[in-house]
């Protein structure tokens, strides 16, 4: 099962998932891709904190899908990730995409 919690604060959309992370619940990410493209959201923070299991393939499915999304002008921000999470992610325009431990950074990170 897979729990997530949107807030929308000063430009950014946080996305917080909870639980597991796999083919048939990324489906309910659809919530996510609806507001970015009514809503034209340019900065994107995925927090993994509280997921429980997420392979490989559906980590680089999220940033794929979410690069896409938000375009060449917006900002992707992943935190509360393992560092050998990041270290086995391979996503082409990777160094465009922004790591953090924490969520508390995304403001000073996207420069809002």
């Amino acid at each position: 099962m897979l729990k997530i919690e949107i807030e929308y604060k000063r430009g950014i959309l946080f996305v917080r998932l909870i639980g597991e992370v796999n083919k048939t619940t990324i489906k309910n990410m659809d919530i996510v891709d609806n507001m970015i493209r009514r809503a034209g959201i340019k900065y994107l923070l995925i927090n993994l904190e509280k997921v429980t299991i997420i392979r490989h393939d559906e980590i680089v499915s999220l940033i794929s899908k979410y690069k896409n999304l938000i375009g060449d002008d917006g900002k992707l921000l992943i935190c509360g990730y393992y560092d050998s999470l990041k270290l086995k992610v391979d996503v082409k325009d990777i160094d465009k995409i922004y790591w953090s431990g924490k969520e508390t950074s995304a403001f000073n990170i996207i420069n809002i």
